[in-house]
């Protein structure tokens, strides 16, 4: 069972900053389905997979996509409309570059022109119209480009230089701004690209951080600062993007994943030292990742990581679908991992 998280009572809470009037949402009791990735070593592919979240509830196979490289599996991002999905997977048809496929929930696979960083974050704005990926560009130059999921055209967004990674992050609730993390040799930074204009926001932090998550009302960002020299090598914090703030969360442990509850104005973490926990008698046992939680708030799907664990490592071998009452396998299969939530009961 789930503890940490025992009142999933959700509370009210305000954008800190919008563009404008926020897109329509979908109902979310109409996304009540896990979208996940599952290799099958036999046959050398990933079985893109949708289930409802009731107990017990069947997976059925959506797409599949072979892998020519052991290890190099597809990587999946979900509309928030929980209609269609965007997939990674590196086929060998662009060499190592990855072939980016928008999937419907009907098995519509559409492929995107040109190839794509495997290792790329998928951002999708509120509404499913766009999503922005990266691409390579020139030596040294990463480019973020946005995608329109109806026409699959392509524009580019921002570029950088000189980078370690550039990670899209998400949109803010009108889809006009598209927030994007930075880290280069001057530390990890918010950046913000919008119509021919790229800007930096805010600094996260003077060194690398990771496990980052953009909050649904997209005010704040939540990701885990890495401190080599401390006590503590992953430190949960918050930035509020209207003022540059940055807040860390108490914790005597290490803190790794972050996810948003819908409602919850704090972000959850895993780890040793998250604030979400296994329910066991031996709090050593194991931790926990959380990957996403339905738009209700009272499902997340997390991983589950053995006792001992360096959490630099971040196995994600067991998937579950979790609530304050009960926790069920979703899959075992190692290098599965979970793609997001979409629509079916």
């Amino acid at each position: 069972m789930v503890a940490g998280l025992l009142a999933w009572a959700a509370s009210s809470s305000r954008p800190v900053s919008t563009d404008g009037p926020a897109l329509p949402a979908i109902p979310a009791s109409e996304i009540r389905s896990v979208a996940y990735l599952e290799p099958d070593p036999g046959l050398r592919v990933d079985h893109l997979r949708v289930r409802a979240v009731a107990p017990g509830a069947p997976g059925r196979i959506v797409a599949s996509f072979p892998y020519t490289f052991t290890g190099l599996h597809a990587r999946g991002a979900a509309s928030p409309a929980g209609d269609r999905i965007a997939v990674l997977a590196v086929d060998g048809t662009r060499g190592s570059a990855a072939t980016l496929s928008l999937v419907g929930l009907d098995g519509t696979v559409r492929v995107v022109d040109g190839g794509f960083e495997y290792l790329s974050a998928m951002a999708w704005a509120r509404d499913g119209s766009k999503l922005a990926v990266t691409a390579s560009g020139e030596p040294g130059v990463l480019r973020v480009l946005e995608i329109d999921a109806y026409s699959l055209a392509l524009s580019e967004a921002a570029r950088f230089t000189a980078a370690f990674q550039v990670v899209p992050l998400g949109y803010s609730l009108d889809g006009g701004r598209l927030y994007i993390v930075v880290v280069d040799q001057s530390g990890s930074s918010l950046w913000m690209a919008r119509g021919s204009v790229t800007e930096r926001v805010a600094e996260l932090s003077p060194g690398r951080t990771r496990d980052w998550a953009l909050s649904p009302d997209g005010s704040r960002v939540a990701f885990v600062d890495i401190l080599s020299a401390s006590s503590r090598t992953f430190i949960g914090k918050t930035l509020t993007i209207a003022t540059g703030a940055v807040t860390a969360l108490p914790s005597g442990r290490n803190q790794v994943g972050a996810a948003w509850q819908p409602g919850n104005p704090l972000p959850v973490f895993g780890g040793p030292g998250g604030s979400l926990q296994l329910e066991d008698p031996n709090p050593a046992a194991a931790w926990v990742i959380p990957h996403g939680y339905a738009p209700l708030g009272d499902y997340v799907v997390i991983s589950t990581v053995g006792a001992g664990t360096d959490p630099a490592s971040r196995p994600e071998a067991a998937l579950w679908i979790a609530s304050p009452e009960s926790r069920e396998l979703l899959t075992d299969v190692p290098a599965a991992s979970f793609v997001g939530w979409v629509r079916g009961k």
